[in-house]
């Protein structure tokens, strides 16, 4: 399918067609127009009842969430009962650090380049419950399935990471690590926020235990509602710490009838779906944040993932060319296999002049970011599919003045 992607650019994301260069869906991106006509629907219709009671209505606001589930199943080729909705890559981390079993004594992998929230969760449990965090270091910051097997050893029961690292944007290999996890019987947990929706992630062709993103970045929907996928080999195997009336099996003639019953009965051996829904809160939830959520990823899917794929790494390229004949230094590593989205640079040895170079380019509306996590990162671009080369152009022609006036860039990648 061939897409004029500057007349879709016009119909879904007009402000980008204003006084606005925005390049940073890494961090908190926008919404298009199908998303924003769903939101003003669904407010609307919550200042009625046009069900014929209000039971009826909140179980129909339940189903409102229906393509949500449906889109991320399509998008990662997931069987449906693999699929649930969480309210952040948090929640989905958290999730799977209540859930999956490491006991005392006994390690994780996580890697040096994390975001904080990867390895956050079990941070804690190593304070509380006596597990230790192994941080895997790799040569030139380019993790392969070989560095954890070398960190690994026979008390490692889990590997967490990110599927792309937010402040060098290296992408891994989840086919060969998600191998070595499962010939090890060792939990693999993928935090995917910075590549969903950007890449073709096909759970078919990779094997994960848990996968993780909140919707508010490449998905461009953030209003607090993610996606988890759960392997339903592990399904069985696991269970929540929390637990909601909406995960338990229907009742006999739904809900509406239960509660109208008078023989209903709190205290009950309530029974619960076999299925990733089961860890969710299960009650009342983000009604907006997965409306949006299914509108944005009905979206990808339409646009189809592969596309988006070709015109993102185009975009990475020419990024990546403009900003070396400014005289920068590119951090990401250039294989169009191992990168997603994000393109990370460097001008100059002082960070605070950089610092400074970035508020330049803000009070200018032209919005990128600067990200690091133990000493590595730098400018970070985000190439997203409603992007067009003319906002990086945009981002040059603001930057060549800028360098003019601070020096010629001085940062040499060691």
């Amino acid at each position: 399918m061939s897409i004029n992607w500057a007349e879709f650019r016009k119909k879904e994301f007009p402000a980008l067609e204003e006084e606005l260069t925005f390049l940073d869906a890494a961090c908190v991106s926008i919404i298009p127009q199908r998303t924003v006509k769903a939101m003003h629907d669904f407010v609307e219709y919550c200042t009625r009842n046009d069900e014929v009671n209000s039971s009826a209505h909140h179980i129909n606001m339940d189903h409102k969430r229906d393509k949500a589930y449906e889109e991320a199943i399509k998008l990662l080729n997931a069987d449906p009962e693999e699929i649930a909705l969480v309210e952040s890559t948090s929640h989905g981390l958290n999730i799977a650090a209540t859930s999956l079993e490491v006991k005392p004594g006994e390690n994780i992998l996580t890697t040096n380049l994390e975001f904080i929230q990867v390895a956050l969760p079990w941070c804690v449990k190593r304070e509380k419950e006596g597990i230790e965090i192994k941080v895997v270091k790799a040569p030139d910051n380019r993790f392969t399935a070989e560095d954890f097997a070398k960190a690994a050893d026979d008390k490692t029961r889990m590997i967490v990471i990110s599927s792309v690292e937010w402040c060098n944007g290296w992408r891994m290999d989840l086919k060969s690590i998600g191998d070595f996890c499962k010939q090890k019987g060792i939990y693999l947990v993928v935090d995917s926020v910075q590549e969903l929706g950007v890449r073709n992630m096909d759970t078919k062709s990779f094997h994960v235990d848990i996968l993780t993103a909140g919707g508010h970045k490449w998905l461009n929907s953030p209003f607090g509602t993610g996606v988890m996928y759960i392997n339903k080999d592990l399904l069985g195997k696991i269970d929540p710490v929390f637990w909601g009336y909406l995960n338990s099996e229907v009742p006999p003639g739904g809900w509406g009838a239960y509660w109208e019953n008078p023989g209903s009965q709190s205290v009950n051996n309530w029974k619960f779906i076999k299925t990733a829904r089961r860890f969710e809160i299960g009650g009342t939830s983000n009604y907006p944040g997965a409306i949006a959520l299914g509108e944005s990823l009905g979206l990808v899917n339409e646009l189809g993932i592969k596309n988006i794929e070709e015109h993102v790494l185009d975009l990475g390229d020419y990024c990546m060319k403009k900003m070396e004949e400014l005289g920068g230094t590119i951090i990401t590593h250039k294989e169009r296999d191992r990168r997603a989205g994000i393109v990370i640079f460097r001008l100059y040895n002082d960070t605070k002049k950089d610092l400074e170079v970035l508020k330049k380019l803000h009070a200018k509306r032209v919005l990128i970011a600067q990200r690091f996590t133990d000493y590595v990162g730098g400018f970070r671009v985000s190439c997203q599919y409603y992007n067009l080369e003319k906002d990086i152009d945009v981002l040059a022609d603001t930057l060549k003045p800028i360098i003019a006036e601070m020096g010629t860039p001085d940062y040499k990648k060691a």
